[in-house]
C-alpha cells in the first residue's frame, strides 16, 4: 500500500490501464502467434511442395531439348504466383538452365541430392524447395514394340523455387490489432478510474495534437511549451527536437532540389561533350536574335559551320579521337568570338555561331577568320597529325528576316554550297560563290 501511495498519479494511471492490458496482450499473443505460426508454416511448406511438384514435369521438355524460351516462360509463370521471389531450373550436370530473379539460399549440393519434392533450405525470410525433373525412357524390343516392363525414371535436372515468408509480418499485424482491441476494451473498463487524471494530461496532449496538425499543414517552425510533469515534459521536448530535425532536413532537401534543378536546366541546354550550348539553346537564341532584329534593328548574322575531313579522323583513329577533336574545335571557336556572340554545337560535327550586333562586313571577316583558324589547327592523336577544315554558310539576320527557320535554312544552303564548291570556304547566302583566296 505504501508503495502504491508513493507512485505519481501518472504512474497509478499507467498501472491501472497497462497491467490488465499487458496480461491480456501476453496471453492472447502467445496463443494466437503459436497457432498462427504453426498453420502458416505448414501451409507454406504444402504450397512450396505443390509448386515444385507441378513445375518439375512441366520442365521436362525444356530440360531435354535445352529450350531456354520454354524454361523462361515456366519460370515467369512461377514468379507470377504470390510470394514466389526466385526460381531456377538446373540440368543433370548442375548447370543453370534458366533463372528468374536471384536465388538467395540455393545449395546446389542439396538440390542435386533431391530425389523427391522437398524443402532444401530456410534462411533470410525465405523457404527453398526443390524437385527432380525426371524423364521416363521408353524401352523397345528388337522389333520396335514397347516392352512390358517400363524402365525406372531418369533424373535429368531439378527445379528450384524460393517462397517469401515475410507474410508472417502481416499476420503479426493482425495479431497486434486483435491485442489492441482487447486492450481498448480493458481501458474502457478502467477509464472511470483515470477520469480525474485526464484533465491534468489533456491540455499538454491537446497542445501536442495542435502542433502536429500545424506541422502537417506546413508550419515547420511550430514548437510546444514544455511542462505538465516529467513524462509529458520529455514528450514535449522530444516533439520539439523532432520538429527541429524535420525542419532542418526539409530545408536541406529543398536546397538539394534547387541545386539539382539548376544542374538539370544547365544539362538541358548544353552539349555534354564540348560544354557548348546545344541545339535547343541555339534555337531559342536564334529566335531571340530574329525578334531583336525586327524590334530594335539589332542586325546580326548566323554562321553554320560544318567540319571538313572529320570522318577521316573518326574512321582512322576511332570515336575517342573524334570526340577529342570536337572538344578542341569547340574551344578554338569559343576563344575567337566576341563576348556577345554565341557558339553552339548543333550536330555531330556541326556548329552554329550567332553574331549579335554585327555588320555584314564584320560577320564575313569573323567567319573567314574562324575558317582559317580551323584549317591551320593541327590535331595530334597517337603520334599522327591531322588537319581539318571548315565549310561555313553565312546568313544575315536583319529586318528582312521573316523567321528563324528561314535564316537557318539560308545558312544551311550556303554551307552546302561551300562544301560543293571545294570546302574550306565561306559562302554567304544570296551572294555568288567567291573562289577561295579572292576577296568577296
Amino acid at each position: 500500500m505504501r508503495t502504491a501511495r508513493a507512485l505519481t498519479l501518472t504512474q497509478r494511471l499507467l498501472l491501472t490501464v497497462l497491467v490488465p492490458v499487458s496480461l491480456l496482450s501476453v496471453l492472447i499473443s502467445i496463443l494466437y502467434l503459436d497457432r498462427e505460426a504453426e498453420l502458416t508454416e505448414q501451409a507454406t511448406r504444402d504450397r512450396g511442395m505443390a509448386m515444385v511438384s507441378f513445375l518439375a514435369p512441366a520442365a521436362e521438355y525444356g530440360v531435354i531439348s535445352g529450350n531456354a524460351v520454354n524454361l523462361r516462360s515456366l519460370l515467369a509463370a512461377a514468379l507470377a504466383q504470390q510470394d514466389v521471389v526466385a526460381a531456377a531450373i538446373y540440368d543433370r550436370s548442375g548447370e543453370l538452365g534458366a533463372v528468374g530473379d536471384s536465388p538467395a539460399i540455393v545449395d546446389l549440393g542439396r538440390v542435386a541430392a533431391t530425389v523427391a519434392p522437398r524443402l532444401v533450405g530456410a534462411s533470410a525470410g525465405r523457404y527453398a524447395f526443390a524437385a527432380p525433373v525426371t524423364s521416363q525412357p521408353v524401352a523397345v524390343d528388337d522389333l520396335g514394340a514397347a516392352t512390358a516392363a517400363a524402365p525406372a525414371p531418369e533424373v535429368i535436372g531439378w527445379v528450384y523455387v524460393e517462397l517469401d515468408t515475410r507474410s508472417y509480418a502481416a499476420r503479426r499485424r493482425m495479431t497486434a490489432l486483435t491485442v489492441l482491441a482487447f486492450a481498448f476494451a480493458t481501458m474502457i473498463g478502467t477509464g472511470v478510474l483515470a477520469v480525474r487524471l485526464a484533465r491534468s494530461v489533456g491540455e499538454p496532449v491537446g497542445r501536442l495534437v495542435d502542433a502536429v496538425r500545424r506541422m502537417a499543414a506546413g508550419d515547420l517552425d511550430v514548437r510546444v511549451a514544455v511542462g505538465g510533469g516529467q513524462e509529458l515534459g520529455e514528450l514535449q521536448q522530444g516533439f520539439n527536437n523532432m520538429a527541429r530535425s524535420i525542419a532542418d532536413a526539409t530545408h536541406n532537401l529543398q536546397a538539394r532540389v534547387e541545386e539539382a534543378t539548376g544542374q538539370l536546366a544547365y544539362q538541358a541546354l548544353h552539349d555534354p561533350l564540348t560544354g557548348l550550348p546545344n541545339r535547343r539553346a541555339f534555337e531559342q537564341a536564334l529566335e531571340d536574335a530574329v525578334l531583336a532584329s525586327r524590334r530594335a534593328a539589332d542586325h546580326g548574322a548566323l554562321c553554320f559551320i560544318d567540319l571538313d575531313r572529320f570522318k577521316e579522323v573518326n574512321d582512322t583513329c576511332g570515336h575517342a579521337a573524334g570526340d577529342a577533336l570536337l572538344q578542341e574545335i569547340g574551344d578554338l571557336i569559343r576563344h575567337r568570338v566576341r563576348a556577345q556572340d554565341l557558339i553552339c554545337r548543333v550536330g555531330g560535327d556541326e556548329f552554329a555561331l550567332i553574331l549579335r550586333g554585327c555588320s555584314p562586313e564584320d560577320a564575313r571577316r569573323i567567319a573567314e577568320g574562324l575558317g582559317e583558324a580551323v584549317e591551320t589547327h593541327a590535331f595530334e592523336w597517337d603520334g599522327r597529325t591531322f588537319r581539318v577544315g571548315a565549310s561555313i554558310g553565312l546568313a544575315r539576320i536583319d529586318d528582312h528576316t521573316r523567321s528563324p527557320s528561314d535564316v537557318l535554312k539560308a545558312a544551311d544552303i550556303a554551307c552546302y554550297e561551300a562544301k560543293r564548291n571545294g570546302r574550306g570556304r565561306v559562302v554567304e547566302s544570296g551572294r555568288a560563290v567567291v573562289p577561295k583566296g579572292k576577296p568577296a
